[in-house]
């Protein structure tokens, strides 16, 4: 097994762990189902452009986007791993090619653990909170490096919307959108509008204080030898 598939495969089996928990974690979560039963169900990410920038502006651009997406049959829980390509720096100007793989312009997040959560306390808008591996630790995130010299650690969660939940019934696909509300600021930090904040951050190379980040794109999760009911 290569290292991408066994930090995917640890991933997931870190995930499939909450499916000993009751089938939703909070009153701010709600569940998926496998239409064929299985304990858990799997499909392909794509997606096209993808921009990574902090409060200042400073950030980076990736030209698409690919992965891994997984559901935990009955319950709020999963597994997310991307794979970015082209992805250049927008801090300089010049567009240096960045990458954490050591293959220029190209990201890989590792897998990530995902909750199902509402974003409004009248649970009409279903969301995906997705927590980047290690976050809370001190190496947590991902280390992004452009051009040899230039390094961020990038740690934290964010939080997407399905734009076509088509809750109670079983789907193909469905669509996530990841949006600022400003430059910088995810559209959505909380479960319900309210509890703690999820952020996203990076802090600069001398490891100095961290700067809030947002993440922008739309990506598909086309599910693959079942269809997948959120249960919104």
């Amino acid at each position: 097994m290569n290292q991408k598939l066994m930090i995917f495969a640890a991933g997931v089996l870190a995930a499939l762990a909450f499916a000993a928990l009751p089938a939703v974690g909070s009153a701010g979560e709600y569940a998926a189902d496998c239409e064929n039963g299985a304990a858990s169900c799997s499909g392909a990410v794509v997606g096209g452009a993808i921009q990574l920038r902090n409060d200042k502006g400073e950030g980076y651009s990736c030209a698409s986007v690919d992965g891994r997406a997984t559901v935990n049959n009955g319950t709020s829980t999963g597994a997310l791993e991307l794979s970015l390509t082209g992805c250049v720096e927008t801090i300089t100007g010049f567009k240096f090619s960045c990458n954490n793989t050591g293959v220029a312009g190209k990201i890989n997040t590792g897998a990530m653990l995902t909750h199902l959560i509402y974003l409004e306390q009248n649970k009409t808008t279903p969301g995906l909170k997705v927590t980047l591996p290690g976050h809370g630790t001190e190496t947590g995130g991902i280390t992004l490096s452009c051009a040899g010299f230039s390094k961020k650690l990038l740690t934290g969660s964010f939080i997407g919307h399905f734009s076509n939940p088509n809750c109670g019934t079983f789907q193909a696909s469905h669509a996530v959108d990841f949006t600022e509300s400003a430059v910088g600021i995810q559209r959505w930090s909380t479960a319900t509008t309210s509890g703690s904040i999820t952020d996203l951050i990076w802090n600069n190379d001398s490891g100095g204080a961290y700067t809030t980040t947002a993440i922008t794109g739309s990506t598909t999760l086309a599910w693959e030898g079942t269809k997948v009911k959120l249960t919104c």
